[in-house]
């Protein structure tokens, strides 16, 4: 009972998560320093956070808001957050790409106020959609991170950064109203008695009492092209690459590393546990989409010339084996698509903060006018080589653990896709590897010359990229740090 009232106490430290960076919005739009400001609640959001573990790695979960009652209302919207094992892995995620986002940032860009603004809500945004279990919230909070990242890329971005927004914009618009009616035809499909938004007794509701497979299936493939367009999916994809490559470097962390992660988290949570047997429908036309991401985009992978726009291809590329876990069926490939999608998120905002360094310090990222980073620069060739090893799946690293227990959770089920899917590593490796020898080795390139290239200076500027690194090598040799709280909540999910 002690433990239990400890608990229903810290249920406060969810609400905390959100407040944090709100506070930190309003202190830099009053005058306070916008880098600081932001670098100094993301760290301090490390306390609630901390909070939160303690209490789902001992209860299983933790809540914070009003009790669930049965209305009659269309909308019972209520503002209840939650977190369990499948949720808490993200949340830190979140947590530590914005922090480490923080760190790069430059203080001295224009309308710095405006800029660090945007970022903590992006942040913002990721952490609600991760902890909201009213679906209300869940969907607005998403969609709350989606106006900072059109702003940050048409403002502060590079290149053709208009284009890139609008289309950006345009495709994860039309994404979230096919995902807001396939969210509205489950609540609308329980009877009128039952109906929430709490995706925990909605869920509850759907195994009691199952749809048929045909009005599952049309929900199930709803869910399937607003998500998936969410994180980019082919066809669906092309919004992705582009807009990567033309934000700045911080705002690329966030969307890459985090909210990429909401249409995969939203797959799982939802469509795997409310419209099971539609999922299995039409897990045949997700098969036919993942190899289009990896074979497709692999090969466009290898004809870019410019590093960022590598990252943008390789990072859309990677989400076919993510969904090769969603179909595999089993918990191993379940957890094995939830370590996955934590490594991939550390990986890919390592790898565009890298890319975002180099732009700055050599005025380009096109890789033919980039040459001897290794002598010119060696702690930033150092964090590229980590960045380019993780991305293509270097065993010991996160990004390993997670592809190897896809691999072997969807043979049994789908072996021609787990042979697609090693096919996408050697597309990733040759192309990985080619650009890091262009940008690494051979004599100094004049853009080094040209610029004074320097290397990073001091914990002050490596900060960002070790805390990345660490983790990275931490969860490849403990998977479990990210699957074993998650275990439980996996196993429901595919309980018949």
């Amino acid at each position: 009972m002690e433990a239990r009232g400890v608990a229903m106490t810290l249920t406060w430290a969810l609400p905390l998560l959100l407040l944090l960076p709100t506070l930190g919005v309003v202190a830099i739009a009053l005058g306070s320093d916008p880098r600081k400001t932001a670098l100094g609640v993301s760290l301090l959001n490390f306390i609630p956070a901390f909070l939160v573990s303690g209490v789902v790695l001992r209860e299983g979960e933790i809540l914070f808001g009003p009790e669930v009652s049965t209305l009659r209302e269309v909308f019972p919207i209520q503002f209840r957050l939650g977190c369990d094992g499948l949720s808490l892995p993200l949340v830190w995620l979140t947590l530590v790409v914005t922090l480490a986002a923080m760190g790069v940032a430059r203080g001295e860009v224009k309308r710095s106020k405006e800029y660090f603004i945007c970022l903590l809500l992006v942040g913002l945004g990721g952490l609600g959609a991760f902890l909201s279990v009213d679906l209300f919230y869940f969907f607005s909070f998403h969609e709350v991170a989606l106006i900072p990242s059109f702003l940050l890329i048409g403002i502060w971005g590079q290149g053709d950064r208009t284009g890139a927004a609008w289309r950006m914009t345009i495709y994860l618009m039309l994404g979230s109203l096919l995902l807001l009616l396939g969210l509205l035809g489950l609540v609308f499909a329980v009877p009128e008695i039952s109906r929430t938004l709490d995706w925990r007794v909605l869920t509850e509701t759907l195994r009691a009492q199952p749809l048929g497979v045909k009005h599952q299936t049309i929900l199930a493939a709803l869910l399937l092209v607003g998500f998936g367009t969410l994180v980019s999916l082919v066809p669906f994809h092309s919004w992705a690459p582009g807009g990567y490559a033309s934000a700045p470097a911080p705002a690329a962390m966030l969307h890459a590393g985090v909210l990429k992660k909401f249409g995969l988290y939203g797959l799982l949570r939802l469509a795997l546990s409310m419209t099971p047997l539609g999922w299995k429908e039409i897990s045949w036309v997700v098969g036919l989409m993942l190899a289009g991401n990896i074979l497709y985009l692999g090969m466009a992978s290898l004809a870019q010339r410019d590093f960022r726009w590598l990252l943008g291809f390789s990072s859309a590329m990677h989400m076919g084996t993510l969904f090769l876990g969603l179909i595999g069926g089993t918990v191993l490939g379940l957890g094995g698509a939830l370590v996955l999608m934590v490594g991939h998120g550390l990986s890919a905002a390592l790898g565009f903060a890298v890319a975002g360094e180099i732009g700055h310090r050599t005025g380009t990222t096109w890789m033919q006018d980039l040459g001897g980073l290794a002598k010119k620069a060696p702690k930033l060739w150092f964090y590229l080589m980590i960045a380019g090893m993780a991305s293509i799946g270097l065993p010991g690293m996160a990004n390993f653990a997670g592809e190897i227990m896809i691999f072997f959770g969807a043979w049994s089920t789908h072996p021609i896709l787990v042979g697609i899917a090693a096919w996408g590593v050697v597309l990733s490796s040759v192309a990985m590897l080619r650009a890091i020898r262009s940008i690494s080795s051979g004599p100094v390139s004049s853009a080094m010359t040209a610029q004074q290239t320097s290397d990073l200076q001091g914990a002050r500027e490596v900060w960002p990229y070790a805390l990345l690194t660490i983790l990275l090598f931490a969860i490849g040799f403990i998977p479990n740090l990210v699957l074993g709280p998650a275990r439980p909540v996996l196993e429901r999910l595919i309980q018949p």
